[in-house]
């Protein structure tokens, strides 16, 4: 009842304050800024929003997590300096979001032509995640897997001289903060155990740089230095008896500090120069060096799976790596003549980490009867390296036929050459360790690919694009063979009297084939097919009004051969296919009426997703998998803006979510968000509203 009258308090306030300024509208106007050396726009829009959920209230703040309270809504404030001095010729603050919204911005920006331009913007991420991802053996779902995380972070630009073309200078500053409670599951003794951690981690990057023009190049040097750390823990506040509460094993503390330190150099050259505005030349540079140690110790106490008290369970880890890059570009393209155009864009990557590590066990144990268990303690490091180095090479032509209709076909070469080598040693002797054991290997690969387009316009108000992509692509890190791909893409749209017509469409196909160590002589296969269409359509029969409609369909079919454990002695797996679908409709329409003094919003949006539509989920005993998410989404929302004034709106909204999980009802909900807020405009007229 508190809260009840406390909204209504509030509510209560906002249409006093319009009631009275819808009063005060005859009142003798009063001086605004404007008047003088500087001129003001700005607009503040402040406001309430209730909520009520029906349903599961984690689903629904995992999805968009509004809140009821105070809400800052869009709000800017521009000042323009109108004297030929001064320490600015204009501002600009916006800010949206802050309050009861998941999401806020803050942006700040200043300029001074001829001088400087100061940028910034600053961001915050509220991020809630707690879903029914597991359903422990007496059937009762719960999440073990969560997060309430705040998400902080902004950037500030400084341009001294932005306008000069012969010198520029820039100075940069980034941050980023990561905090708040999180769930995790650790797994020991053959149980999984769901754990708590306290997140915590961020980085600073600092930016220097030049830019202009030197012997008749557009060139620039930037300069950049990043710092990350990770001081994220992970705990276990009570004792445990895992999912699986039949079993022996048991957690009674679990603690473990992983710390992360990091940071990057990086510096980022360019160059640019047309020649007698037939021939341009672009390049760039950059190389990158980076440091990361870290540091893990988890200690674990308990009794394990053969009902063994654990005293202590102790690992330590430590280690570090570096890692240095170089990317280079080098594009040219030629103007033959005033129809056809030639470029070539040659890429190279070339990088190498370096990583070592050393691991160390200290476990001790006693008998269910209490007595002392051989102590087991392991001790080992490794040392690895890799070194990757990758050439691209495309070549495209452009042709233009007539001012309606034009081609495009180019060619991608690339080559990649990769070397692994390291070696692990078993360090539990301290007087004669094992000797190191050496691992290497060396491999290298060629990919190609074709690239065709065509523009088209077959009326001044009417275009059509169309392209293809059809070759092989490479992994990085994997053993896995070539990417074999086909990507269609096609887009329309035409203009008519009071109409805009869109349509798109895009099909895409990806096989990655891979032979299995264990099983040779089988190809194993991953097969991804999506395809996506797409339509809109926008009227505008007066300036007035305008009806925006649209749909989109969207088709992923995933197919991958798998292996299956058995856990049966002698056979160790038997082949198997994991199948996952999206067939997802997606409906909107949305409707502005602007009138003397109301202006009128309302939408709709219906996403329907019917994942594997009739195919039968397989026992549990086979080997297949057949996976999906089908699910709907209805999402109404209708806004009435109403001038009491010429400097003041009133805003009335309403919002709805409806949310249905076919798999997991206990996940769905209806969220009911009506809000209300006063927007007030300065500035010397109605036509300076902002």
């Amino acid at each position: 009842m508190i809260e009840r009258g406390k909204k209504l308090a509030i509510l209560g306030i906002l249409v006093g304050a319009a009631t009275r300024a819808a009063f005060a509208q005859s009142a003798a106007p009063t001086p605004t800024p404007g008047d003088g050396d500087y001129n003001v726009r700005s607009s503040v829009e402040i406001g309430y929003r209730f909520r009520s959920v029906d349903g599961s209230n984690q689903k629904f703040r995992s999805d968009f997590d509004y809140k009821a309270g105070v809400r800052a809504f869009d709000s800017s404030f521009l000042i323009e300096n109108n004297k030929k001095d001064g320490l600015f010729d204009s501002a600009l603050i916006l800010a949206n979001g802050w309050g009861a919204d998941p999401t806020g911005m803050f942006r700040f920006n200043m300029e001074k032509a001829g001088a400087y331009r100061f940028d910034s913007n600053i961001r915050r991420v509220r991020y809630f995640n707690d879903l029914i991802n597991f359903v422990n053996p007496n059937n009762t779902p719960s999440s073990l897997h969560n997060a309430k995380l705040t998400h902080n972070m902004g950037d500030f630009d400084l341009t001294v001289f932005p306008e000069s073309p012969t010198f520029r200078l820039r100075l940069g500053y980034s941050y980023n903060r990561t905090s708040g409670p999180a769930g995790y599951t650790h797994r020991a003794y053959s149980d999984e155990f769901g754990v708590q951690s306290e997140v915590d981690s961020g980085s600073d990057d600092f930016r220097f740089g030049a830019e202009g023009r030197l012997l008749g190049f557009n060139m620039g040097l930037l300069y950049g230095h990043r710092d990350y750390r990770d001081r994220t823990d992970y705990f276990l506040s009570s004792a445990s008896l895992g999912n699986n509460p039949t079993n022996f094993a048991r957690l009674f503390t679990f603690n473990r500090a992983y710390p992360i330190d990091g940071d990057t150099d990086y510096v980022n050259y360019f160059l640019q120069q047309t020649f007698a505005e037939r021939f341009d030349l672009t390049g760039r540079v950059i190389y990158s060096f980076s440091d990361t140690v870290f540091n893990m110790e988890e200690n674990t106490t308990g009794r394990d799976n053969s009902n063994n008290f654990v005293d202590q369970d102790l690992f330590i880890f430590t280690g570090s790596s570096k890692r240095s890059q170089i990317r280079g570009d080098l594009g040219v393209t030629w103007r033959v003549t005033t129809k056809f155009r030639l470029s070539n864009t040659f890429t190279v990557d070339d990088f190498n980490i370096t990583g070592s590590n050393r691991s160390s066990q200290d476990q001790r144990r006693r008998n269910p009867a209490g007595n002392p268990l051989a102590a087991v303690f392991d001790n080992d490091t490794a040392n690895s390296n890799t070194a990757y180095r990758r050439y691209s090479n495309l070549i495209e032509g452009d042709y233009q036929f007539s001012p309606r209709f034009a081609v495009n076909l180019g060619y991608r070469f690339t080559h990649r050459s990769v070397a692994l080598w390291g070696f692990t040693q078993d360090l539990d002797s301290p007087t004669t360790p094992a000797p190191p054991v050496y691992e290497s290997d060396e491999s290298d690969n060629t990919t190609h690919a074709i690239i065709a387009g065509v523009k088209a316009k077959p009326h001044k108000d009417w275009s059509i694009y169309g392209d293809i992509e059809h070759g092989t692509a490479d992994n990085v890190f994997t053993r896995l063979a070539n990417y074999d791909y086909t990507n269609y893409r096609v887009r329309s749209q035409a203009n008519f009297s009071n109409f805009i017509f869109n349509v798109s469409a895009m099909a895409r196909r990806n096989e990655n084939p891979a032979r299995s160590i264990l099983d040779p002589t089988r190809d194993w296969i991953n097969e991804v097919r999506t395809r996506t269409f797409s339509t809109s359509l926008d009227w505008t029969p007066v300036s007035e009004f305008t009806v925006s409609g649209g749909y989109t369909y969207f088709y992923l079919t995933s197919i991958s051969d798998i292996r299956v454990p058995l856990g049966i002695p002698g056979q160790q797996y038997t082949p198997g296919v994991s199948e996952f679908y999206v067939r997802d409709s997606y409906y909107f329409i949305d409707v502005h009426a602007n009138f003397k003094r109301v202006a009128l919003y309302g939408s709709f949006r219906f996403d329907d997703d019917n994942g594997q539509g009739s195919r039968p989920i397989p026992p549990f005993t086979s080997p297949n998998i057949i996976q999906s998410y089908p699910m709907q989404m209805h999402s109404p929302e209708f806004r009435v803006a109403i001038k009491l004034h010429r400097n003041i709106d009133w805003n009335i909204g309403y919002q709805y979510y409806k949310y249905e999980d076919v798999f997991t009802p206990a996940q769905n909900y209806h969220a009911h968000l009506p809000y209300t807020s006063l927007r007030f405009y300065f500035g010397k007229s109605a036509e300076d509203r902002f």
